[in-house]
């Protein structure tokens, strides 16, 4: 049996911390809606990338390397003798070309193209009065209450989407709108029996 009420003291957001990690909440968000609605082309999708799956950064790196000596073995010869050698040049060109591209590609950082959503919902965050402002969880569902009691506002259960929980962090989607909490917040109940309450009351529960 779970506590009835779990409450959340908000305190001001860690973007820091947070940030890669309500960055991969806002992916995994997405991309759980997007199979949902297009089903046959994550199939394929799916296929492509485990397909893929043996390609690793080092693998990558070797594999350039050898396109870029390869490549200035045949581009010397072929800038001393233009006209005989031109195959040999062109040849040599592309090959220095690609294995330069993939050594680039597999030593730069990737982007998440979630990195600025996650830092606008952070920014907005941090920008709202967080003073007495308080957020549980009791069997009619999920209230914000400040220092006012007039302030009160209830979510029903039957609003809720999805939940993606971090280290950190729970992302709770409802309606057009997420909720972001932050795990040191919980002032009464335990994380264990928060997330045994919640799953039963929300369907799809996800972990990054």
């Amino acid at each position: 049996m779970h506590s009835a009420d779990f409450i959340f003291q908000i305190s001001p957001y860690d973007t820091q911390l947070l940030l890669p990690q309500v960055s991969k909440a806002l992916e995994k968000r997405t991309e759980m809606a997007s199979r949902k609605a297009c089903p046959g082309i994550w199939k394929q999708t799916d296929r492509l990338n485990a397909l893929a799956k043996g390609r690793s950064p080092r693998r990558t790196r070797a594999r350039s390397v050898v396109f870029l000596v390869l490549g200035i073995f045949l581009l010397v010869p072929g800038i001393m003798e233009p006209r005989e050698l031109l195959l040999p040049l062109v040849m040599g060109a592309l090959a220095v070309c690609a294995g330069g591209a993939g050594l680039w590609r597999s030593f730069r950082r990737k982007e998440n193209p979630f990195d600025q959503p996650a830092a606008r919902l952070l920014s907005g965050l941090s920008a709202l009065p967080q003073e007495h402002l308080c957020l549980s969880f009791a069997p009619e569902g999920m209230t914000f209450s400040a220092k006012e009691e007039k302030d009160r506002t209830v979510v029903p259960w039957h609003d809720f989407e999805s939940v993606v929980e971090t280290a950190d962090a729970i992302l709770l989607s409802h309606g057009d709108r997420v909720t972001l909490l932050q795990k040191k917040d919980l002032v009464s109940g335990t994380e264990e029996d928060l997330r045994a309450f919640l799953q039963d009351r929300i369907r799809e529960w996800y972990s990054v």
